[in-house]
């Protein structure tokens, strides 16, 4: 149950823009644009549905050997951390092990953003795209952008938001759970979520405000393979697998929603 709720709240923020003024009315005025890739990596990791208890009860103190022989942590050791690697290490830090500098990121951003930028009746030239740190703040928590000073009227912003492992439930895997109370080893796979901003310029303010926020990406129950937990955390090779599935289900299943989103301007154009 818990697997389908995670599907249905992604779905919800997946089509949660529904409503509002069209990009048509939003583009208006609109002519020239700043292009934005926030982070070389995805922005957050996270584990899912899964048996977390169970693994940090196995691994524990252990996990230094479990984790490509110990290689994460002599970083930590060499820079006066050695108490750290006594401790099980975060989700972060595992999955930023498990990604292990995967491609999944530019793939996405080489493909997706051109699609985007033409979503919003711009050009893009990839020589003038700014690929900022993920560590730089966007927006401020009243919804001006606040990365740096744009020149534009527009500035959209795409982001791989998170790469989560996360269960990809099955009925036979629902009816085990069950009877295990959901103590039973979890198969888990990749799910990737974009986030996809736009940010106008207000001609009072001078300021520019985020004008539209949707998403989309790739979603565990269409993932063709899965691998129980707790080999995922101890294989760079099978979490490379899931990446590598993940990376052409979410340009799919993104490039789909930018052709729906124009057809739903032709239609308004139509009058339809």
């Amino acid at each position: 149950m818990r697997a389908i709720f995670f599907y249905l709240a992604f779905l919800s923020m997946l089509f949660g823009c529904a409503g509002g003024p069209s990009l048509t009315e939003l583009r208006q005025g609109a002519s020239s644009v700043t292009i934005v890739q926030h982070g070389k990596e995805p922005l957050h990791y996270s584990f899912g549905v899964v048996d977390t208890s169970s693994f940090w009860a196995a691994y524990g103190s252990g996990v230094s050997s479990q984790l490509g022989g110990g290689l994460l942590w002599q970083d930590l050791e060499s820079s006066g951390r050695a108490e750290q690697a006594k401790r099980a290490p975060t989700v972060a830090e595992v999955m930023r092990w498990l990604y292990n500098d995967h491609p999944l990121t530019n793939q996405l951003a080489d493909t997706l953003i051109p699609k985007f930028a033409a979503v919003w009746g711009q050009p893009f030239d990839k020589s003038r795209l700014r690929v900022i740190g993920a560590d730089t703040p966007i927006s401020d928590q009243n919804q001006n952008f606040t990365a740096f000073r744009p020149i534009t009227d527009l500035v959209l912003v795409f982001e791989v938001r998170e790469l989560t492992l996360t269960e990809r439930q099955t009925l036979g895997r629902a009816f085990a759970a069950g009877f295990t109370l959901g103590t039973n080893t979890k198969n888990v796979t990749a799910q990737v979520t974009v986030w996809l901003e736009a940010y106008k310029r207000d001609s009072a303010s001078g300021q520019y405000k985020r004008v539209w926020l949707s998403s989309c990406g790739a979603n565990a129950i269409s993932m063709p393979i899965d691998f129980p937990f707790p080999e995922v955390v101890k294989s760079r090779e099978k979490a490379k697998q899931l990446w590598d599935e993940a990376a052409p289900l979410a340009i799919e299943s993104c490039s789909k929603y930018f052709d729906a989103l124009n057809e739903k301007e032709r239609k308004l154009a139509k009058g339809g």
